[in-house]
């Protein structure tokens, strides 16, 4: 297993040692080595995205296909601890998308129900907002409670924690618009927090206060992307970055400074790669980047914050796991930007 690990890490494309990119990132030097001191693959069969941190840090939570028992995507959780999976959903369709929303509980989507229900209107559909449904569960999947019957694409969820009013911040296609939407958990109404025709939004992220939500916003028309932070309260949209690349897969640190972690397509080049927007200083740093795409960056909660990522490699998904560093390198906005937006 070392063997492999070490053939596989090579593969990597180490910025340190020259290799050129056609982008803002070609001449930033990022700490890729460390790709190689202590980081740890955690998943070696089948194919294997969207980790997320229990909230102590001992599990971890995925979805995985192409197993020798199921072909579809289903949810798994791994104890770290152990180095021990076990599956918890055995869905007829795929589940996917999967986070803790409790020590006992988890929020997912399937497509169970929706392709049940329409067989001939789903026989066709986008692979990346499939018709689906949010479900939760137990994490052994024997109380399963679904959350929502619209017909369209539910999914890309996250939790917002309350008292008395919890709810949930999700992605939702209806029609022909893709939006950002709100679901009480207590009476299950859903309510729209912002949909636009002629522009698509994806990848709700909470900020730990739960006072402002980001995600990635694509003009339809121009086909520029953007990351928003909105603050849910007084409903203000702000643009964080555009005209980079492709945004995905947006996660904040649950501690502070207030940071945002993302994968993305940069133009002029071919594989995702991680990088984090700290909001206060207006700073992109670069994560990792490599020969591989790099994607679905979640952190823990700890003081040595720990990086779980997926690396495409032969054409499958494997989640990592490695330490973050205090440092990593220098902003990629030029200084005079930096002091203009302070």
């Amino acid at each position: 297993m070392k063997l492999w690990f070490s053939q596989a890490i090579g593969a990597l494309c180490f910025l340190s040692v020259g290799c050129s990119h056609l982008s803002v990132t070609k001449d930033v030097l990022t700490p890729d080595y460390l790709l190689a001191k202590g980081s740890k693959q955690v998943t070696f069969l089948g194919d294997n995205n969207h980790p997320r941190f229990s909230n102590d840090g001992s599990k971890l939570l995925y979805s995985s296909r192409s197993r020798n028992s199921h072909k579809g995507s289903q949810i798994y959780e791994i104890d770290l601890a152990k180095n021990k999976e076990r599956r918890i959903t055995f869905s007829d369709g795929d589940a996917f998308d999967a986070i803790y929303i409790s020590p006992a509980e988890i929020l997912y989507s399937s497509t169970t129900d929706e392709i049940k229900e329409s067989p001939l209107l789903n026989k066709s559909f986008d692979k990346e907002a499939p018709p689906s449904d949010l479900y939760m569960s137990d994490l052994y999947g024997t109380q399963i409670l679904r959350l929502t019957q619209q017909p369209g694409f539910d999914g890309q969820s996250d939790f917002l924690p309350h008292p008395s009013k919890p709810a949930i911040l999700f992605t939702s296609r209806r029609g022909s618009l893709t939006g950002i939407y709100r679901l009480d958990m207590k009476n299950l109404p859903v309510s729209l927090i912002s949909a636009e025709k002629d522009k698509e939004k994806r990848f709700p992220a909470l900020t730990p206060d739960t006072k402002q939500a980001a995600w990635a916003e694509k003009n339809l028309k121009t086909n520029e992307e953007s990351l928003v932070l909105f603050k849910l309260k007084e409903k203000i949209p702000v643009v964080l970055k555009s005209g980079e690349g492709e945004y995905r897969d947006l996660f904040f640190t649950p501690r502070p400074p207030l940071r945002l972690f993302y994968s993305i397509v940069r133009k002029g080049e071919k594989h995702s790669q991680l990088e984090v927007y700290d909001i206060e200083k207006h700073c992109t740093q670069v994560v990792f980047k490599g020969n591989d795409s790099l994607a679905a960056p979640a952190v823990s909660d700890e003081s040595n914050e720990r990086l779980a990522f997926t690396r495409n490699f032969q054409d499958k998904k494997q989640i990592y796991i490695v330490t973050l560093p205090s440092d990593l390198g220098p902003c990629l906005e030029p200084p005079a930007q930096a002091t203009i937006k302070e």
